[in-house]
């Protein structure tokens, strides 16, 4: 474990927990929801493509950013000597290629929508990642990529030939959403070294993403006829759950809580996010959602563990 804790704190073990969900919820969109559609070999390749994706970035921008960090935090793992830098470099090679070949398992479209994926990565990390906004919105299109992944593996035929009729709409919304939520508390995480957190708009735009995102998702899946059994309700209880986190993080919380509270509370809410699109069009995605609204409760517990040790 002495070993091995270095590189937890270098990957932030808790926020790992919020990545398979992203694949999870474009998988069971571009399923709508029916058990006959689902096929778990590749739901299980989209996943792992995603984490190891997400893997290779965390190690890359910890790379990327050594020289500051031996300033501004020098308690972490490269600068501090507890992981070199060729081990680091080694272990984001090992991460892309893995990503790369766990997603070609998938399918071509699962792989090419990879390789845009780690290009993204690479684009934020080497040249946008500081540029006011674009960074942002680079970091967001990361995540809502994670999300096509699983649409491309539920969905290849899409990729190579797209349907004429609408059900494709829902799918490609589901990433939208995602990726402008991801952007929108990244850009309020880049105020996290200020002494006074900004007051202005910019800490409510990821609730008003979700309150604006989340109802038309669910307008257009129920106009188009994908929805079956419960899964409306259960998605209208979840996007309840989601907006009303946000507006604390925003509001009450935000003036109260130090910044890496609040960007933390935010990626937390991920999580219920990817749950309420999971039961977007059905009730097939009713488990998967079960199971990220629990991550959702035990992820403080995580968080703490982790940040204590």
């Amino acid at each position: 474990m002495k070993t091995l804790r270095p590189w937890f704190r270098l990957v932030r073990l808790p926020n790992l927990l919020t990545v398979p969900g992203d694949s999870i919820a474009g998988f069971m969109l571009a399923t709508f929801g029916r058990m006959e559609h689902i096929q778990m070999g590749p739901l299980l390749f989209a996943m792992g493509a995603a984490l190891f994706l997400y893997l290779f970035g965390l190690i890359v921008n910890d790379i990327v950013d050594l020289e500051t960090d031996r300033t501004e935090r020098p308690d972490r793992p490269l600068p501090a000597g507890e992981i070199t830098l060729p081990q680091a470099r080694m272990a984001a090679i090992a991460m892309a290629l893995s990503g790369l070949n766990v997603a070609l398992l998938a399918g071509k479209s699962a792989l090419i929508v990879a390789g845009i994926l780690s290009g993204a990565i690479l684009l934020y990390n080497g040249k946008l990642k500081n540029v006011p906004g674009v960074g942002a919105l680079i970091m967001g299109s990361c995540r809502g990529l994670s999300v096509l992944l699983g649409v491309a593996a539920a969905r290849p035929e899409w990729f190579l030939s797209l349907p004429s009729t609408c059900i494709i709409w829902p799918s490609m919304l589901a990433p939208l959403i995602v990726a402008l939520y991801v952007a929108a508390f990244t850009a309020l995480a880049r105020r996290e070294t200020e002494r006074e957190k900004p007051m202005g708009p910019l800490r409510w735009i990821p609730m008003i993403v979700l309150l604006l995102g989340l109802p038309c998702l669910l307008i257009m899946v129920t106009a188009i006829g994908l929805t079956t059994g419960v899964g409306p309700t259960i998605f209208v209880f979840i996007f309840c759950m989601a907006v009303m986190r946000a507006w604390l993080l925003g509001g009450p919380l935000y003036r109260i809580q130090e910044m890496p509270l609040i960007i933390g509370g935010f990626i937390r809410n991920l999580l219920l996010v990817q749950a309420a699109l999971c039961v977007a069009c059905g009730t097939a995605g009713l488990l998967p959602a079960v199971t990220l609204v629990l991550l959702f409760a035990v992820f403080p517990r995580i968080a703490k563990a982790y940040y204590s040790s």
